[in-house]
């Protein structure tokens, strides 16, 4: 029985528990916070929130100056940057990070303007649109325009690691003085109490702010203690009054700068500085960019370099403005960098490099041709296909990327020589490699499980305008062997033989694929279980038979017992092949389906007396191998004994005589003309002479008996049966008995 109070406390518990649970849900889920609904202002609404929260803002123009108070939340909009206004009023900076922020602040979406300096530590002077300071928020998507400073005008970035990705930073103005910084777009800079500031800026638009009081970078300055990552930015239109019209590379860390991958176009330089697209004066890898158009005071176009300490400058397309110098180095510059593999030319008479660091350039890949994009009027530094620049890069290039500016692959085949070699500067020509199988489909006829069929080609053409890699598979129970190698160029093709090894009965398929299914051959085929020969009979005997004549013929029958077409390829007698003649149908033709069967005859032919034997050995492609029949028969002969083989008679005197012929066959004829012929084994006949008269004067006479066999007229022998005179002279008969024996 439970009481009262224990049930009570039960209770207490039970309630507690589940007040926990759902406090502790509330308190790790995550709000979205909506303004103006749920807060008025964007910044009430950043106080209110918790880390992992949203503030989603309505389109509208927000009249404020909003600080991430160190929050890991998300600030966007709803309906984008176009309609969704964060004006600072002239009061400050738009956005503000100053509280070591990480990369799960996020600000999205909005567009920030009227932005100005805050005129506090360390900011004076700098950061009209958004400030950073050692922290590293994720700055995408926004529109950060018509804001004012004397440096970092649209965006202020002093240590961290931030990403900036993805931003339209445009239209921001020097003003409140002309300072010894810059950054038009952005700045980015650190101090040596922290760590070198390495933010991530990609995938950026940079266009048309100006420096046009003092300064450097037009569109991005890194000053002191900063190693940023500048990469896939489309920088144009920017304008400093000193260094660097789109990017001025100042000071040094140990860390080097990247600028990779970006269209740095059309910006300028004034009377007091250098390098229209890029002024580098320190450690930087500047690799893979497009620099075209831009313009300096004192000519150096593309990229100026200022006692430029160990570097590379590689893969890049720089043509200079007509008549000034695609690359030139500071005369105070002792050393320089790297150049591997550049395309630098100056239309209208200017020069590729300038002459004091020319010889530095010689050779290593680099080349001054036009480069020939597809409409640089237009913007657009695509490459046209007959560029020389395209395959002409270096795959080896520090900080290269895996795809290029338009996010395509970076190291293809752009001239169909089958080897895989990055093109120079930001776009890679995507070639189009394209293939065709021809038949579409291979169907095999039956094939006995376990053996192999004759192979079926199948062509393989490259139909796109570059290079077709080649990897072959087939799948299932079948095989394959090409000509192609490793790659096919364009317009060419190769054969891939296909073959049928079933595994075991019934249909069979599989598939030839190219380059994992980029285009495939559906394969096909049936295995069925093999033929098998059975033969009837196993053995003839032909019994005796007269030498010369010939037996009737005897029928071998041999019948498919298995499940596929039975090939007869051969009959064969050995041993005695004298004594047999072979006639058949079975050798060749369609062959002997499964439960047919044909016949061969044979035939016993002796030409000599005695025993013959042979074998009959039936060849095919039966599982069982050869079948065979065994042939027997004897060829026979006669000779002719008398017995007696003399009578006494008297001499003088005429004697009847009879005489009985045994034979096997033959005729037989005696001096006299009287012959018995024709006789079959075991019969006889019998004949008298009409006179059989020894010599008057001799005491003997012979009877002479020819024999000869069948229809032939050759003899057979000649026995002489003597009649001889008895020695009292009185008159004798005695049947005289001619036996035919075998020889």
């Amino acid at each position: 029985m439970i009481k009262k109070h224990s049930f009570t406390a039960y209770r207490f518990v039970f309630l507690l528990a589940m007040f926990l649970s759902v406090y502790m849900r509330a308190a790790n889920a995550q709000t979205t916070i909506h303004v103006p609904v749920d807060q008025p202002t964007i910044q009430a609404a950043i106080t209110a929130a918790q880390p992992g929260d949203t503030v989603l803002v309505a389109p509208g123009t927000y009249l404020e100056n909003i600080d991430f108070q160190g929050k890991a939340i998300t600030v966007t909009s709803s309906d984008g940057a176009a309609v969704t206004i964060v004006d600072g009023g002239g009061a400050g900076p738009v956005a503000s990070f100053k509280s070591g922020e990480g990369t799960g602040s996020v600000l999205n979406g909005l567009t920030l303007r009227n932005g100005s300096p805050s005129n506090t530590f360390p900011f004076f002077n700098v950061g009209g649109g958004i400030v950073i300071l050692n922290s590293s928020p994720t700055i995408t998507g926004n529109v950060i325009t018509g804001n004012h400073a004397i440096c970092g005008i649209g965006m202020e970035v002093k240590g961290g690691s931030a990403i900036i990705r993805g931003n339209t930073i445009t239209g921001n103005t020097q003003a409140g003085g002309t300072g010894g910084c810059g950054g038009g777009g952005i700045e980015v800079t650190g101090d040596f109490s922290h760590p070198v500031a390495t933010p991530l800026i990609t995938g950026n638009t940079i266009t048309n702010n100006s420096l046009l009081g003092g300064g450097f970078g037009g569109g991005i300055e890194v000053a002191f203690n900063a190693a940023p990552t500048i990469q896939n930015n489309f920088i144009s239109g920017n304008a400093v009054f000193n260094f660097g019209g789109g990017i001025d590379l100042e000071a040094s860390a140990s860390t080097p700068v990247v600028v990779v991958q970006n269209i740095i176009v059309n910006n300028s330089t004034g009377g007091g500085g250098s390098g229209g697209g890029v002024s580098a004066s320190r450690n930087a890898i500047v690799t893979g960019n497009t620099i075209a158009g831009n313009t300096a005071f004192d000519g150096s176009s593309g990229i100026f370099v200022d006692r430029f300490p160990p570097g590379t400058i590689s893969n890049n397309i720089v043509v200079a403005a007509t008549g000034q110098t695609g690359i030139a180095c500071s005369q105070f510059s002792s050393t320089f960098p790297t150049f591997s593999h550049n395309d630098v030319t100056s239309p209208g008479g200017g020069q590729g490099y300038s002459s004091n660091c020319a010889p530095a350039a010689q050779g290593n890949g680099n080349i001054s041709l036009d480069p020939q994009f597809v409409n640089a009027a237009s913007g657009d530094y695509h490459l046209q296909a007959t560029s020389p620049a395209i395959d002409a890069g270096d795959n080896g290039a520090p900080n290269l990327p895996q795809q290029d500016y338009d996010g395509h692959p970076r190291v293809v085949d752009g001239n169909n020589d089958c080897t895989d070699t990055v093109d120079i500067g930001a776009y890679e020509l995507q070639a189009s490699a394209q293939a065709a199988f021809s038949p579409a489909a291979l169907s095999f006829a039956n094939q006995v499980v376990n053996t192999t069929s004759n192979a079926q080609p199948v062509t393989l053409s490259a139909t796109g305008n570059t290079c077709l890699k080649v990897t072959l598979a087939v799948t299932g129970d079948f095989a394959q062997s090409n000509t192609c190698g490793v790659g096919l160029p364009a317009g060419q093709s190769c054969i891939v033989n296909v073959a049928f090894t079933p595994s075991t009965t019934g249909t069979r398929t599989g598939a030839l694929s190219l380059n994992g299914n980029a285009a495939s051959v559906p394969l096909s085929g049936t295995g069925i279980i093999p033929a098998t020969a059975s033969v009837s009979p196993a053995s003839i005997n032909f019994g005796s038979l007269v030498v010369g004549t010939e037996s009737p013929a005897q029928i071998v029958t041999v019948t498919n017992t298995g499940g596929s077409t039975l090939h007869i390829n051969s009959l064969l007698v050995s041993g005695d092949p004298d004594f047999f003649t072979l006639t058949n149908n079975c050798v060749g033709g369609p062959g002997v389906a499964p439960g047919g069967s044909c016949s061969a005859q044979v035939v016993f032919f002796p030409h000599a007396a005695g025993a013959g034997s042979a074998t009959l050995t039936i060849g095919s492609d039966a599982a069982n191998g050869p079948v065979s029949v065994s042939l027997f028969g004897i060829g026979v002969d006669f000779a002719v004994s008398a017995s007696p083989s003399s009578v006494s008679v008297r001499p003088g005197h005429a004697v009847q005589t009879t005489i009985l012929v045994s034979a096997l066959g033959g005729s037989f004829s005696n001096a006299v003309g009287l012959s018995c012929s024709g006789l079959p084994q075991g019969a006889s006949c019998a004949f008298s002479p009409t006179s059989v008269t020894p010599g008057a004067t001799s005491a003997s006479s012979t009877l002479t008996i020819n024999t000869q066999i069948g229809g032939t007229k050759t003899p057979r022998g000649t026995y002489h049966i003597s009649i001889n005179g008895s020695s009292n002279g009185l008159l004798r008969s005695t049947v005289i008995t001619l036996t035919v024996i075998q020889n």
